[in-house]
């Protein structure tokens, strides 16, 4: 009975470790990029709103890896360009918001500076 239970409390902590990895992916991706997740875009940073509504604050200027859908952009200071991956651009100007492809992969962001 011990050793069922013991395997029945590793199969349920190796079930949630599962389902934690499949429940965000796309938000650890952009970390690579140098940023983080909230729930706002804050006051002057470049922002990327992910299509389930979290958004992505971006640290500092120059190039930064992203890899997901997104569907509005926020400049809280500098401008920035959205790269998607079919080759298109978005341009956000400085303390401006505008609407993205949420139907087009973000590939990279380039915050100038």
């Amino acid at each position: 009975m011990r050793n069922r239970l013991g395997k029945a409390l590793v199969c349920a902590t190796m079930a949630g470790s599962a389902i934690g990895l499949f429940a965000a992916p796309s938000q650890a991706a952009p970390e690579a990029g140098g940023g983080y997740w909230s729930d706002h875009c804050d006051w002057g940073r470049a922002c990327i709103q992910h299509i389930g509504g979290a958004w992505y604050n971006l640290d500092g200027c120059g190039f930064h890896g992203i890899n997901d859908l997104y569907t509005r952009a926020q400049a809280h200071g500098n401008g920035f360009r959205v790269y998607y991956q079919d080759g298109r651009t978005d341009d956000a100007a400085a303390w401006t918001t505008r609407g993205l492809d949420p139907n087009n992969r973000v590939v990279n962001v380039e915050v100038w500076c």
